[in-house]
């Protein structure tokens, strides 16, 4: 088989190990095309966590086997998200409640540096997690500058050179848009950032789930990431690069304990989300096997000759990333063919340039009622502006600011979209 076919087949497969994706509605199989909101999870999470309740249930902080297992287990899971996102090991991984408390914490801790006067740039493009925490900044007198975006959503790279002449002290930038689907420069952003002295704190979030990420590559300061976009339990963890770890004044106070990112991981955690991140990360790696079982290869790329836990976990991204492709690509052509629609982001002629994610509004149409009408009928998806406030504004104005987003992942179909679109059609019949 060619390697379209391989894609199609390792992971329509995939399918099975999603006990939810069998779930109807009203009658009607349903539709999770919601997936930038939150994914769906795996019978290795659930039986991870099942495990993890029956076997390793305690707290950290005692010399007692049960405790020591326990402690065991997070360490393994911090590897792995190191491994995930191409970290230098677990030092540099800390688990907490979600991707928002980080950005708090790491606007919290480099704020403590800066005094009235010191620049920090924030994007128009961002969801508002990586935003609102450095405004906060903005009344002890830090100047905050909003680095915009064009008419497609992208970010203006040479107003950022422009804003950069400023000598900001921080520059916080997402990976890719929640909202259109654009993938983001980020190992340029984090090069020009730090030629001009600034931090880069990077929203790993929507990218993590799409693509093989590596944060050494990227040169990334700090970064924060959902896990329950990432196939697993609704929690967070943040990257933090240990060569830069002195530049977190908070940090100062304990840096005689260690130079671990796990001192920011505050009081108890939620031991049973880590296990249930194993179990995300081990089908991810299952992943990998059956791609290579079907013909595919990491032959070639930064994958093949890495250690066990990253070959795993980022090769099956790689594939993940292709087979998207060709969601992206139906998608994009069945969308075209559609009267009266407009798509915020990138136009169609690269699928490639942007993740499956698609926000969109149809003339004449009320988001709202096209969103209630969809539900009925069986399809998970989001209308409104998905707290990337700023940028649907700008490009979904006429609109109340809102669209309607369609957003897949590699556990999706090409038929699901074909159903999708015939559910569409009809809806529109009947708005019309």
């Amino acid at each position: 088989m060619n390697q379209q076919q391989a894609l199609q087949q390792t992971f329509e497969h995939a399918r099975s190990c999603f006990p939810s994706l069998g779930d109807t509605y009203n009658g009607h199989p349903v539709l999770f095309f919601d997936n930038s909101a939150g994914a769906q999870v795996s019978r290795f999470v659930i039986d991870r966590v099942t495990d993890y309740y029956i076997h390793r249930n305690a707290q950290k902080g005692t010399i007692f086997k049960r405790t020591a297992d326990m402690q065991q287990v997070i360490v393994e899971a911090r590897q792995l998200a190191a491994d995930l996102i191409g970290a230098a090991g677990h030092e540099e991984i800390a688990f907490g409640q979600n991707a928002t408390n980080f950005f708090h914490l790491f606007a919290h801790h480099l704020g403590r540096d800066l005094t009235a006067g010191d620049h920090i740039i924030i994007t128009e493009a961002d969801h508002h997690a990586n935003v609102n925490p450095w405004l906060e900044l903005a009344e002890r007198g830090i100047r905050v500058h909003v680095w915009n975006v064009d008419e497609y959503g992208s970010l203006d790279m040479q107003q950022f050179r422009e804003l950069l002449e400023l000598g900001p002290k921080v520059v916080a930038a997402g990976w890719a848009s929640n909202a259109t689907g654009t993938v983001h420069p980020m190992k340029e952003i984090a090069r020009l950032a730090h030629e001009a002295g600034a931090l880069v704190v990077a929203d790993g979030v929507q990218a993590a789930s799409h693509l093989p990420m590596d944060v050494k590559e990227a040169d990334v300061d700090f970064a924060a990431f959902s896990t329950y976009k990432i196939f697993g339990p609704h929690m967070g963890f943040g990257y933090f690069n240990r060569g830069r770890l002195e530049r977190l004044d908070g940090w100062k106070i304990q840096k005689e304990l260690g130079q671990d990112a796990y001192f920011f991981e505050v009081g108890s955690q939620n031991h049973e989300g880590i296990e249930g991140f194993i179990g995300s990360m081990e089908y991810l790696a299952q992943l990998t096997r059956d791609a290579e079982g079907n013909g595919l290869s990491l032959s070639g790329t930064p994958f093949d000759e890495a250690a066990p836990g990253r070959r795993g976990t980022a090769g099956a991204m790689h594939f993940a990333q292709l087979y998207e492709q060709q969601l992206t690509a139906h998608f994009l052509e069945r969308l075209q063919a559609v009267s009266g629609v407009i798509l915020y982001g990138r136009p169609a002629d690269d699928p490639s340039a942007r993740l499956p994610v698609f926000a969109f509004n149809i003339e004449g149409i009320e988001t709202d009622a096209l969103g209630r009408a969809l539900d009925e009928a069986g399809v998970e998806a989001r209308t409104g502006n998905y707290l990337a406030i700023s940028l649907m504004e700008r490009l979904a104005g006429p609109f109340g600011g809102g669209a309607l987003r369609i957003s897949l992942v590699h556990y999706n179909t090409i038929e699901e979209i074909d159903r999708f679109f015939g559910i569409l059609e009809s809806a529109l019949q009947k708005l019309k």
